[in-house]
């Protein structure tokens, strides 16, 4: 992909905060950084974390001066700390995926009024950080992501694991918030509708949710509430995905993907890298019952992996769908789409396959 590079100032404090991102030559990271933040507040950016009185030494400011600019800081999502009441902790946005969901996830950004901040988003993200991303996904023996099937999919199953199981992650909560999934925002801001779903999905547990609520960015749920929400998900053929370990409340949220928007399942699929690069699969496989299969076509429509083909076997004049194990992610919403309930999962892996929390 072609990088802008060109009269890069590389002193400046844009180009000191992009660098901690590691995008210090990067001109559309930098027009990102610009929109969020002016001269002024870039300089202050770039010194946190620091106390207020510091600051204000520094930059020649008086102490209220220092918080009133943090607080519009906190607010647009530059900044991150515990809540708007412990801006002096506060510090730069940890890495572009920190940066890029919470400065789109709020409820005060309008997908019109600001839709300039969602093109320089998605600019950067096609051209420069998507293919990024997937080089430095090499997979190895724990990818980074891991598919929760769908619950009804796998209700039949004795072993479930709890942390396999969306039912006990959402009731294990204590606290939950809905907020945008930015991924899906920022594609249908630019024009790129989404065939899924539409983008208020994404869930986020217990502190993350209680810092998504105090930055007007999530909504709280009730237990009852987050159940019904998981419904319509696997309703509407979204990916259950998250960290991939036994965490039962797993620390960026439970994320709930299509294909077409996802930061993960698109640029793999643009260039065509195998999704186990960065997702691993649940420890079920979707599995055809050939006498039950009346040849519908509906599960190979749903299957986001292209796992599912149309084959007539020998001796019938019918179609049957059949499973290539090698490209079944284990994600369930075959199963919940088979009306003759052809489909199964079956509990192909062992207790190991998920990877202990640390």
């Amino acid at each position: 992909m072609a990088r802008e590079t060109e009269n890069v100032n590389r002193n400046d404090a844009y180009s000191i905060l992009a660098g901690k991102h590691g995008y210090q030559d990067s001109v559309r990271y930098r027009r990102i950084l610009e929109y969020l933040m002016t001269p002024e507040q870039a300089e202050l950016v770039a010194l946190l974390p620091m106390k207020y009185e510091e600051l204000a030494n520094k930059l020649g400011m008086d102490v209220a001066a220092v918080k009133k600019e943090l607080e519009a800081l906190y607010g647009k999502g530059v900044i991150f700390a515990r809540g708007p009441e412990n801006l002096e902790e506060a510090t730069f946005a940890l890495a572009v995926v920190q940066l890029h969901d919470i400065t789109m996830c709020s409820f005060d950004v309008d997908v019109v009024r600001d839709r300039k901040l969602f093109e320089l988003w998605d600019d950067f993200c096609v051209q420069e950080w998507d293919p990024d991303q997937v080089n430095s996904w090499d997979g190895g023996e724990q990818p980074r992501g891991r598919i929760v099937p769908a619950y009804k999919a796998i209700l039949n199953s004795p072993e479930i694991l709890p942390w396999e199981d969306m039912r006990e992650i959402i009731r294990s909560a204590r606290s939950i918030a809905v907020t945008y999934c930015t991924c899906r925002r920022r594609k249908e801001a630019v024009g790129k509708k989404c065939r899924s779903s539409h983008a208020m999905v994404d869930i986020q547990f217990n502190l993350s949710a209680e810092y998504l609520i105090s930055r007007n960015a999530g909504k709280r749920l009730s237990t009852d509430e987050a159940l019904a929400l998981i419904d319509q998900c696997e309703e509407l053929g979204l990916i259950h995905t998250c960290e991939n370990s036994t965490r039962m409340r797993p620390r960026w949220g439970m994320c709930n993907c299509c294909t077409d928007c996802c930061m993960i399942y698109e640029p793999l699929n643009r260039f065509r890298v195998p999704v186990t690069k960065c997702v691993a699969k649940s420890r079920y496989e979707a599995w055809v019952d050939q006498d039950l299969c009346n040849g519908c076509q509906d599960c190979m429509d749903w299957c986001a992996f292209d796992a599912i083909e149309m084959v007539k076997p020998e001796g019938s004049k019918k179609y049957r769908a059949f499973v290539d194990p090698a490209k079944c992610m284990g994600c369930g919403i075959c199963v919940l789409k088979c009306e003759p309930q052809a489909l199964s999962m079956q509990l192909v892996r062992p207790v190991e396959h998920i990877p202990q929390a640390q």
